[in-house]
């Protein structure tokens, strides 16, 4: 998810960098119960009732490692029924940050090298980008909320049935049919 500066955040807690020592750094997000609308709206829900995200910041040099759990009470509406039903999560989060320079010299090869795709499973995801010394812990929570939500939601115990086929029209030959069969 890709949010430009002119996009105003529901949520935007930024951190610099330099305030994270080499020791864990217990952060917590709470939003205001006014801005639970607002966030609603931007992760796509009927309402969101409580949310608190607790990180844990460490810092290595330039990189930094964020652990923590969001959790989260909101409403979604069912896909079949179109009901407002409530939806509890907990949500893990994990993630290293590296300066954007490193980013960079990291993605792209020298004139020497050849460039080869080579897909490794079970690697580690590449860091996400430090900007500007800041770490806006807001949009993180709501990147992973937004990861996090069932994209199909239904009530629990609602099954989605296919209505039964309609016994098709009779075709204008079935007539003729019936004329050739009787001859």
């Amino acid at each position: 998810m890709t949010v430009s500066p002119q996009d105003t955040l529901p949520l935007s807690r930024p951190i610099r960098v330099e305030s994270i020592t080499l020791r864990p750094v217990a952060v917590e997000i709470v939003p205001e119960p006014g801005d639970f609308a607002a966030i609603a709206t931007f992760l796509g829900v009927t309402s969101v009732e409580a949310l608190k995200a607790s990180y844990s910041l460490s810092r290595n040099g330039d990189r930094l490692k964020l652990e923590g759990m969001i959790k989260v009470s909101l409403h979604q509406n069912c896909v079949v029924t179109l009901d407002s039903f409530p939806v509890e999560l907990n949500v893990p989060v994990k993630l290293d940050f590296a300066p954007e320079a490193e980013i960079a010299a990291m993605a792209s090869p020298s004139e020497d090298d050849e460039i080869d795709i080579e897909v490794l499973l079970n690697e580690e995801e590449p860091p996400e980008p430090i900007v500007d010394g800041v770490l806006d812990l807001g949009l993180v929570t709501l990147e992973f909320l937004a990861l996090s939500l069932d994209p199909y939601p239904r009530k629990p115990g609602v099954e989605f049935s296919e209505p039964a086929p309609e016994t098709p029209a009779e075709s204008p030959f079935a007539a003729l049919l019936q004329l050739k069969r009787s001859e």
